[in-house]
């Protein structure tokens, strides 16, 4: 596998939040920050109807990632797999990271003075288990794997819907 990654598929997404409430669950994040957002997008047309939407919003594990370059002390780091982590021992809560990132995913820590955001569950990954987000979700929105393989099962799926 050349990296994990989430997918979200937005046309499976029901908008019940089960996923942010098992992250704040898993890591214990306090009232305030979130390392996963599932935000509406307002009524679109779609086939002649109106649908409401969703996006999850959460760190992506950039492939070259601009809050590590952002980071003045170098508390910001992208393993092998992909998986990109704060090191909170090193993070400074400069917040240049969060400026830098395109999918507001660092979230400061008020009560612990430090920038944190989704390790994709890298505990759970280490245990052979998939990440809190994923297990909950009741129609399968989110989805973790290789980045290829889950490339390919969504385009399939998208090539399968819009097919007359």
């Amino acid at each position: 596998m050349s990296g994990y990654s989430l997918i979200f598929d937005r046309d499976l997404c029901v908008g019940c939040h089960a996923c942010e409430i098992a992250c704040k669950q898993e890591y214990d994040i306090p009232v305030g920050p979130r390392w996963l957002h599932v935000i509406p997008r307002w009524p679109n047309q779609a086939g002649g109807r109106l649908v409401l939407t969703f996006q999850n919003i959460r760190c992506m594990h950039c492939g070259k990632p601009p809050c590590i370059d952002a980071c003045p002390v170098d508390a910001i780091t992208r393993r092998g797999d992909g998986i990109v982590l704060i090191n909170s021992d090193l993070c400074i809560a400069c917040k240049t990271c969060i400026e830098a990132c395109p999918f507001a995913a660092p979230q400061f820590n008020l009560e612990k003075n430090v920038v944190e955001k989704c390790t994709l569950c890298e505990h759970r990954l280490s245990q052979g288990l998939e990440p809190a987000c994923t297990l909950v979700c009741p129609t399968k929105a989110i989805r973790f794997g290789g980045i290829h393989d889950l490339t390919q099962a969504l385009g399939k799926r998208r090539a399968k819907i819009s097919a007359p």
